[in-house]
């Protein structure tokens, strides 16, 4: 098992709390309830299209502010899956 690191630059799966999932997972926790998606492309390109029900919150916010997401612009109880396609 590798260590855990908050570098920016360390792969996803070697941050804690973020990890990769399969497309099939991603669509059972929306589908339950647990999950909601989020579209980290800039604003234009979610307006003219994106996954049902995804939020838009751009990757040029997230990182304006230095990896921090408003607790405001996503709901609280629900594990964030984030995409860019």
């Amino acid at each position: 098992m590798s260590e855990h690191t908050n570098e920016p630059g360390a792969p996803a799966d070697e941050r804690p709390g973020i990890a990769r999932i399969a497309v099939g997972e991603a669509r059972a926790l929306v589908a339950a309830g647990r999950g909601v998606l989020v579209d980290t492309r800039d604003r234009r390109l979610y307006d003219n299209a994106h996954a049902a029900g995804a939020i838009s919150l751009p990757l040029s916010e997230i990182e304006a502010a230095h990896g921090r997401i408003r607790a405001d612009s996503v709901p609280p109880d629900r594990l964030l899956i984030l995409y860019c396609a």
